[in-house]
């Protein structure tokens, strides 16, 4: 029998989370055409010594733009992903008539951080429903590539600008309804809201989707059940016990984000009441599924797009504001005392001072890793932090960057979160790949996941780490033939030195549309071999993405 591909020599953990074994994988056609010993093939790449697994699958990441103008959904093809779920928390592309596309920009630039004229030079808009999406990225993808609809963009397109302004009315609705129905039966992978109340969106409106009542979501969320296909995902910030409730009436998979971790003193729940409340309602009964995420939500914030603080009310007035204009309340005595405030009084963020630093600049080089709280206690005078931070960036025209944790940094809490002993029905997902690119790169999340919880801390054995990133959110979206090794499935596979494997560090590139800038990680240690439906994209530990003929990524939905 002849093969076009064999790793040979390697320990096979197949994803499901069984015991590893030993056997070579043969590849023909772009699937798994054999596992056993002694296979033969005229290419042949050692895995000896090394673990053969699925490929990851990402379920949480922005990448709708950027899959327009960068094929490789670079860095996460490198960390060995090579699947992607695009389309979260109610913001993809389409569907969205002319009219609205500079609105929808606007949403992405204040939500999602994805600077206005980097989109407007990346994306094409050579599409307007979602159908006509899915083709123009099915034809050019370098590793699968699926989405959910999302909330805001279905709305914008039957309510025009009214749609940050009012409810649906029923035969709105009904539109809405047919547009999602079309979507999923093109091949989108499920349907996405934004519930969280924080998201600030064209002219500092709260995004569209905040504008629907329960009736209305509830009705979009179960057009997958009419359809029957597809899955919803929810970003419902602190209300999100709704979801135990609706889900077994939906009868379709729910995935919430995120279950994180937060200081004391923070305005959200506590984490451990979270979790107690998801696995009540999973005991009743309810296939819901938070994602967590083993990173710190650590990001690299400038004043020249405070995004983080937009729901905080003095800041919110920002978002409507360019940079000259921020600039200008920046050096308003009085804005600074009601902003420092309303901060300090953590009603809707907790901004954690002491732990804020001076992260890059190049202006005063000598401050980096300072503690804000430390520079304004130096400076008397009554000088708060805020003020340290905003004057720090008004001398340098709002270019430095302050390194700012949110939240996730308690090991302790992570691991049970992390565990599904402990935390069962939870899924990792929250790397945000292709959004907040300028801020945070956390792509290399699942190496992360790997390298510093399973190996380094023993979480859990590695055929069961590898199952949480391969098979377990297969399963969850549908995708039968992904995520795991067997004959038939595809061939995504990957050869990891499991002792070497670390996650890399970021650093900031200027490589977007436009010139704009962002965070990168490069490829990490021990991953030598990375293949997306049987071609490799990295071999031997190099970059292969230049060699090849064709863009082997394939759409995991399928048309109806």
């Amino acid at each position: 029998m002849t093969f076009d591909l064999v790793l040979r020599g390697g320990t096979v953990v197949d994803g499901t989370g069984a015991a590893p074994y030993r056997a070579d994988v043969a590849v023909r056609g772009g699937r798994i055409a054999e596992i056993g010993p002694a296979l033969r093939a005229d290419v042949e790449l050692d895995a000896a010594g090394a673990l053969v697994c699925p490929g990851f699958i990402d379920l949480h990441t922005h990448y709708d733009p950027q899959v327009l103008w960068d094929p490789w959904l670079t860095p996460s093809s490198a960390q060995g992903v090579t699947s992607v779920v695009a389309g979260n928390c109610g913001l993809s592309l389409a569907p969205c008539p002319p009219e609205m596309r500079a609105s929808l920009v606007r949403i992405l630039e204040h939500v999602e951080d994805m600077p206005a004229p980097v989109l407007d030079a990346g994306v094409d808009w050579s599409f307007t429903g979602y159908r006509d999406y899915l083709a123009r990225v099915g034809g050019a993808v370098g590793v699968n590539f699926g989405g959910y609809v999302g909330h805001n963009a279905v709305r914008m397109t039957v309510l025009g600008d009214a749609a940050h302004e009012r409810p649906a009315t029923d035969d709105e609705i009904d539109r809405m309804r047919a547009l999602v129905a079309d979507a999923l039966r093109a091949g989108a992978l499920g349907f996405s809201t934004d519930r969280s109340g924080f998201h600030v969106g064209d002219g500092g409106r709260p995004v569209p989707s905040m504008n629907a009542t329960q009736a209305e979501v509830e009705a979009l969320m179960r057009v997958t059940a009419e359809v029957g296909r597809g899955i919803c995902h929810v970003a419902p910030g602190e209300d999100f016990g709704w979801l135990y409730g609706f889900q077994p009436r939906l009868g379709r998979p729910v995935t919430w984000s995120a279950l994180l971790t937060y200081p004391e003193g923070s305005p959200r729940a506590h984490w451990a009441d979270k979790l107690a409340a998801h696995l009540a309602g999973r005991a009743a009964g309810a296939d819901v599924h938070p994602q967590v995420t083993c990173r710190p939500i650590v990001q690299r914030l400038s004043a020249a797009d405070p995004s983080s603080f937009y729901s905080v009310p003095a800041w919110a007035g920002l978002a409507s504001l360019d940079v000259a204009g921020r600039a200008a309340r920046y050096r308003d005595a009085a804005w600074r005392r009601r902003a420092y405030d309303e901060l300090d009084s953590r009603r809707w963020v907790n901004p954690r001072w002491a732990d804020i630093t001076v992260a890059e600049t190049a202006r005063h080089t000598a401050l980096v890793g300072r503690r804000v709280t430390d520079l304004a206690a130096e400076a008397g005078g009554g000088a708060t932090p805020l003020d340290v931070l905003l004057d720090l960036a008004l001398a340098e025209d709002l270019r430095t960057r302050f390194g700012i944790t949110f939240a996730n940094d308690d090991e302790a809490a992570l691991r049970t979160l992390l565990s599904p002993e402990t935390a069962e029905g939870c899924v990792l997902g929250l790397s945000d790949a292709g959004a907040h690119a300028g801020q945070i790169c956390d792509a290399q999340m699942p190496v992360d996941f790997l390298a510093h919880w399973v190996r380094d801390r023993d979480l859990m054995s590695p055929e069961q780490g590898v199952h949480r990133l391969t098979g377990e959110p297969a399963d969850l979206l549908g995708l039968p033939d992904r995520g795991r090794i067997r004959v038939g499935a595809a061939a995504d596979l990957l050869v990891l030195h499991w002792d070497e494997l670390r996650a890399p560090v970021p650093r900031r590139v200027t490589d977007l549309p436009a010139g704009g800038e962002r965070l990168v990680v490069d490829a990490p240690p021990g991953l030598p071999h990375i293949l997306v439906n049987g071609t490799p994209i990295r071999r031997d530990g190099r970059d292969a993405t230049g060699t090849l003929d064709a863009l082997p990524g394939r759409l995991l939905g399928t048309p109806a």
